[in-house]
């Protein structure tokens, strides 16, 4: 299909926009079919949390330290406790309706290059029928969609030349997902570049602590506020074992949300086939995160096959180490991770060439797909972010179509351990394949910051001996 072809008369408009309506009405029936779906993550941890707020008054509720996310999405999920339907589908359809969200930012983004055609809506179809984007949000009750489609609002703002709106859309990103930090080099580089004065970067703090005010208005200590993600990165991010994380024991509901810790958790009705009597990472008190090659999710549930400690399923290099691995590594990862945001943005600062709406993609698939890869004790969903990314990438640039297509088979594959307790293909050979398609995406961007480069090797090969 020639996506730069101008809209058809309008009787086969009709047409096509009644098909395309049919395939959104299928797109929200195939995640409501997947709502009987329960996991650990749900039972354990978000399930409870409704609970919690609901047996405490509501909003009243946020005065207290009883989960390890950060408040703007509790306050969501506050609201659906007033809705009148069950709790499963509440928290559910919350996250499947940041899923809609998701498929307009990526409207926008596709529409500013293809305004006359219906590449857009076909884009926004294509993220809807993703199999990581439905699974996330429908059958895992996750909600990963609520930070990457500001990540993406941030990024139209950005292509749009809205400073302040990108900055704006990344304060709310950063509010509800630690992981919307895989975006922020994509804004330093634009301030390098000068194409976001300096002092719009005052809006993400400002955005955070406007989104923290709720639960400081009422009653909660500022500290437990302000250091929520650095529990989680002291914890993998996978909540508390045994009285780790604060609120474990001060919110009246001793050993609430504690993780279990070594507990094992068997399949429960309506899992996905081959859950049942797999989902064990529970660990022992004081035992590193994956130890045995096991990863440590203290009462996340579902199976962990990779081989180091210092991944949770993602596919990173981490999962080319032993599980014996020292401790080190984990800083190397990090220590790597910062050195590859320092060169992109060298490379960028660097190149002559205008920063537009292209290469600002390029540079935030790059950012994330790399970021993830290196650093130390991912889960398989963060990859998320370029799950999505890369599906808007392949529309922007079609002779890359593959690069979706391998991202999400990859993100795929690493959701079988825990949804389905075993590896369809060793997380570790997914790990090259992710590499390979970082390597592509970055190699790519440098020919664009760089084109007089590919010309001298043209020349050099074309040149005789």
């Amino acid at each position: 299909m020639d996506l730069k072809k101008s809209f058809s008369p309008s009787w086969v408009s009709i047409l096509a926009y009644s098909g395309l309506g049919i395939l959104f009405v299928l797109a929200i029936l195939l995640r409501v079919s997947l709502y009987h779906v329960l996991t650990s993550d749900y039972t354990v941890f978000v399930s409870q949390w409704y609970d919690f707020i609901k047996t405490h008054g509501g909003f009243a509720a946020m005065k207290y330290s009883f989960s390890n996310y950060n408040p703007p999405y509790l306050y969501l999920l506050a609201l659906t406790t007033f809705l009148p339907i069950p709790k499963l589908i509440a928290i559910k359809t919350l996250s499947v309706v940041f899923d809609i969200v998701l498929g307009i930012f990526t409207y926008l983004l596709i529409r500013l290059k293809y305004r006359r055609s219906y590449a857009a809506i076909i884009g926004v179809l294509v993220v809807l029928f993703a199999p990581t984007i439905f699974i996330n949000s429908s059958a895992w009750g996750q909600c990963d969609a609520i930070y990457t489609a500001f990540c993406l609002g941030s990024l139209y703002f950005s292509l749009k030349e809205r400073p302040g709106w990108a900055c704006l859309f990344f304060g709310l990103a950063l509010s509800f997902k630690l992981q919307a930090i895989f975006f922020l080099p994509v804004l330093l580089i634009l301030l390098l570049k000068k194409r976001l004065p300096i002092q719009y970067l005052a809006l993400i703090p400002l955005v955070f602590l406007l989104m923290l005010a709720p639960a400081f208005i009422a009653g909660r200590d500022a500290g437990s506020l302000l250091t929520v993600y650095v529990n989680q990165t002291t914890t993998g991010g996978v909540g508390n074992t045994a009285g780790q994380f604060p609120g474990g024991g001060d919110t009246g509901t001793p050993g609430f949300n504690r993780g279990d810790t070594g507990q094992s958790r068997g399949g429960t009705p309506g899992q996905f086939p081959g859950g049942n009597g797999n989902f064990n990472r529970g660990g022992t008190p004081g035992q590193a995160p994956g130890g045995n090659g096991n990863s440590n999710r203290a009462g996340r549930g579902g199976q962990s096959n990779s081989s180091s400690s210092l991944t949770l399923n993602a596919p990173s290099f981490y999962q080319w180490l032993p599980a014996s691995a020292p401790s080190y590594w984990k800083w190397v990862g990090i220590a790597l991770a910062g050195l590859f945001v320092i060169l992109v943005g060298f490379l960028t600062v660097r190149s002559k060439k205008l920063l537009t709406s292209e290469i600002i993609l390029k540079i935030a698939l790059v950012f994330a797909l790399a970021i993830p890869f290196l650093l130390p004790e991912m889960h398989e969903r963060y990859f998320y972010l370029a799950d999505v990314l890369s599906i808007v990438y392949a529309f922007y640039f079609p002779r890359y179509f593959f690069v979706a297509i391998i991202i999400q088979l990859c993100s795929l594959l690493s959701y079988a351990p825990y949804l389905q307790g075993s590896q369809i293909i060793g997380l570790a050979y997914v790990a090259i394949a992710v590499l390979i398609v970082t390597v592509i995406t970055f190699a790519d961007l440098v020919r664009t910051l760089y084109p007089d480069m590919r010309k001298k090797e043209v020349a050099a090969l074309a040149s005789p001996d």
